[in-house]
C-alpha cells in the first residue's frame, strides 16, 4: 500500500509543483481588477491606490469549492495556492487536507446578487466598424444586482484564410464599458479570424466569461504588403577592382507580417540606340529580421539599379509588394574617399570575434555583455576601446531609435538601455572613427516572453 502511495506522489509531484510555480505570484487579472475598481470607486484620490491593493490581496471570490472524495491532487500534499487572488478568473483556492489547488466553484451560475452571464450576438460588420452586442440579463435576477456593472470584452484571433480553432492565440482585453454594445473601428485586421467573449462584473463579483462568439473575419481580405521604406545606399569599400555597398531600408507597415525580403541589383549600360539597358539582373533573399544587405563585386564607375521587395505569406500563397527602387553610381565612392582608404586589408582590422556572452535583466532593464579579441601586438595594444550601438529594428514600432556610445579599457562591456525584441548594430573600434569601424555585430534582444521563462520573477509582458 505504501509503495502505491509513493508511486502516486512521484507521478503527481511534477504537475503540482508546476502549478505551485504558476500560482506563486498574484495575477494581474482583469476580472478581479475590475471588481476592486468598483469596490474602491468612491474612495478618495489619496486612499484609492491603497484600497485597490488591499482588495486584491484580501479578495474572496464568490462560489463554493468542489468537494470530491479523495481528489488526485490532494494526495501530493502540496499547496498550489493559499488565497483566491492567486487563482485565474473565477477560480477559488480550494483546500482539502494538507493540499490546495485552484478550482472552479460548483454553484457560480446560481448565486444570487451577481450580474447575469452575458450572451453574445453575432458580430456585424458596418461600413467602417464592427458592431458587437450582448444581453445584459433580464428579469428579477438582473434587477437584483446592486451598484454598477461593467462589461469586459476580450478577443482572440489567428492569421490565415481558413478558421482553425487550434491556432487561436491568447485572450486579450479590448475594452471595459458600462454599455451592452461596442463599435470597433480600425482595430480588427484583414486576414484574421476572431472570436469574442464578454464578462459582467459588479462589486459583488462575476460569473465569468460568456461562451465564445462564432468565428468572424472582416470581409475585406489582406492587401499585398507595401514596399520597403527609405531605401539608401552606403559605400563600404573598394578592393581588388570591385566595389561593395550596403543597401538599407525600413520595414513597412502591413496587414500581414513580413516573411522575407528580396533584393535585386543590375548594372545599367547604354545600348546602340542610347537607351539604358540592365545587364544581368541579380537577386538575393534576405531574412525578415534583416533590413540591410551588402552587395559585393560591383564594377567601379558604373550606374546600378537597386530594388527591394517585401514578401508576406497568407495561407499557402505569397503576397508580394511593389519594388522600392534606387539608382546608385559607384563613381561616387571614388569621389567621396580615395581608393587607398577604402582598400583596407583584413589584417588591418584590430578587432575580431565580437560575441555575446549573456543577457542581464533587472526590473525590465536589459543589458547585454559582449566581448571581443584584439589582434594588435603587445607593444601596439590599444589603451581603450570605443563601443557604439544603434537601433536597427524593433518588433514594436513605438520604440525609440537609440544611438549610444561608451569607452572601456577592457575587452568586454555591458551594453545598456536595450529594449525587448529589438536588434542593434554594435561597433567596437580602437578609435572614435565610426565611419570606418573595426568590427560590426548585430545584437538581437529576445522578446519579453523569453525573459519571463528564463528568470524566476514576475514579469508582465503586456505593460
Amino acid at each position: 500500500m505504501r509503495a502505491c502511495v509513493f508511486i502516486l506522489l512521484f507521478t503527481l509531484l511534477p504537475v503540482v509543483i508546476s502549478k505551485a510555480g504558476r500560482y506563486s505570484r498574484l495575477q494581474s487579472e482583469p476580472l478581479s481588477k475590475t471588481r476592486c475598481d468598483l469596490l474602491c470607486i468612491d474612495a478618495s484620490k489619496e486612499t484609492k491606490t491603497k484600497c485597490r491593493t488591499e482588495c486584491r490581496a484580501k479578495e474572496v471570490k464568490p462560489g463554493t469549492c468542489p468537494m470530491t472524495e479523495n481528489p488526485r491532487w490532494a494526495a501530493a500534499c502540496v499547496e498550489a495556492c493559499n488565497k483566491d487572488s492567486q487563482c485565474d478568473g473565477t477560480q477559488r483556492c480550494c483546500k482539502l487536507g494538507c493540499s490546495s489547488a485552484c478550482k472552479e466553484p460548483v454553484d457560480l451560475l446560481n448565486i444570487p446578487g451577481l450580474p447575469a452571464m452575458p450572451i453574445l450576438e453575432e458580430a456585424k460588420e458596418r461600413r467602417r466598424s464592427i458592431l458587437i452586442k450582448w444581453s445584459g440579463g433580464v428579469g428579477d435576477s438582473a434587477r437584483a444586482v446592486p451598484g454598477r456593472v461593467l462589461y469586459l470584452l476580450e478577443e482572440q484571433h489567428h492569421l490565415g484564410p481558413k478558421y482553425e480553432e487550434a491556432r487561436l492565440g491568447d485572450w486579450t482585453l479590448i475594452t471595459r464599458t458600462n454599455k451592452t454594445k461596442v463599435s470597433l473601428k480600425n482595430l480588427l485586421k484583414p486576414g484574421r479570424w476572431y472570436r469574442f467573449r464578454v464578462a459582467a462584473v459588479s462589486a459583488a463579483g462575476t460569473r465569468g466569461y460568456s461562451a465564445p462568439s462564432p468565428p468572424f473575419t472582416p470581409r475585406k481580405g489582406p492587401r499585398p504588403p507595401p514596399p520597403p521604406k527609405k531605401l539608401k545606399v552606403t559605400p563600404v569599400r573598394a578592393q581588388n577592382g570591385t566595389v561593395t555597398v550596403r543597401l538599407e531600408w525600413r520595414e513597412p507597415r502591413s496587414d500581414l507580417p513580413v516573411m522575407k525580403y528580396k533584393v535585386f541589383w543590375s548594372r545599367r549600360v547604354r545600348g546602340l540606340g542610347g537607351e539604358l539597358d540592365s545587364v544581368l539582373v541579380n537577386h538575393q533573399t534576405v531574412p525578415k529580421d534583416q533590413t540591410s544587405f551588402e552587395i559585393k563585386d560591383l564594377q567601379p564607375n558604373s550606374m546600378y539599379f537597386l530594388q527591394v521587395q517585401t514578401i508576406s505569406l497568407f495561407g499557402l500563397g505569397k503576397l508580394r509588394s511593389e519594388k522600392a527602387a534606387i539608382f546608385y553610381n559607384t563613381t561616387a565612392i571614388n569621389e567621396e574617399r580615395p581608393p587607398e582608404s577604402l582598400q583596407k586589408k583584413k589584417e588591418e582590422k584590430r578587432i575580431k570575434a565580437v560575441r555575446l556572452n549573456r543577457f542581464l535583466w533587472e526590473d525590465h532593464k536589459i543589458k547585454a555583455k559582449i566581448a571581443w579579441l584584439s589582434t594588435a601586438t603587445k607593444d601596439k595594444q590599444p589603451k581603450r576601446f570605443y563601443i557604439h550601438w544603434t537601433t536597427v529594428k524593433c518588433h514594436q514600432p513605438i520604440k525609440d531609435v537609440k544611438s549610444l556610445s561608451a569607452i572601456t579599457e577592457q575587452t568586454s562591456f555591458e551594453i545598456y538601455e536595450l529594449d525587448y525584441h529589438c536588434s542593434y548594430k554594435v561597433n567596437v573600434n580602437t578609435s572614435g572613427d565610426t565611419l570606418n569601424p573595426d568590427s560590426e555585430y548585430i545584437l538581437t534582444v529576445p522578446p519579453c516572453e523569453y525573459f519571463q521563462r528564463k528568470i524566476n520573477a514576475s514579469i508582465n509582458c503586456k505593460t
